[in-house]
């Protein structure tokens, strides 16, 4: 899946993407609510790219950015793959970007759900429609 130029936080937390949009595709998967749905049982490289920003930083601040994975065989969510990031190392008022980059090799049963999390979406940004 690469994401569309819209992003935007579910109700169940995961990240929408605008997947009808840009560059947006999806091959072999289903895609339900900002979760990409196996069809069909294997291995699978899952991967998210994050680009994150804001006008500046009103104090020090991390976030966690993380791929996971809902099945029927489990009743919470798993964690597949998180990286913590200090986005904001202290105050400032500048202007910044920075970005977080998930992957791996997982393999998934029909009917599992993977999605991406950022726990502070509000610093999630969409540029060009090629990346986040």
């Amino acid at each position: 899946l690469t994401a569309g130029a819209t992003i935007s936080s579910q109700a169940n937390g995961s990240l929408g993407w605008d997947h009808g949009k840009s560059w947006a595709f999806i091959r072999g998967l289903g895609y339900r609510g900002g979760s990409l749905v196996c069809r069909q049982p294997g291995l699978y490289f899952v991967y998210s790219k994050v680009q994150l920003g804001a006008p500046g930083c009103p104090a020090r601040a991390v976030t966690l950015h993380g791929i996971h994975k809902r099945t029927p065989r489990y009743p919470g969510v798993l964690d597949l793959l998180v990286n913590k990031v200090v986005y904001c190392p202290r105050v400032q008022k500048d202007p910044w970007v920075k970005q977080s980059f998930l992957g791996g090799l997982v393999h998934l049963e029909m009917g599992d759900e993977v999605f991406t999390r950022v726990q502070a979406p509000e610093v999630v940004r969409a540029v060009d429609g090629t990346r986040s």
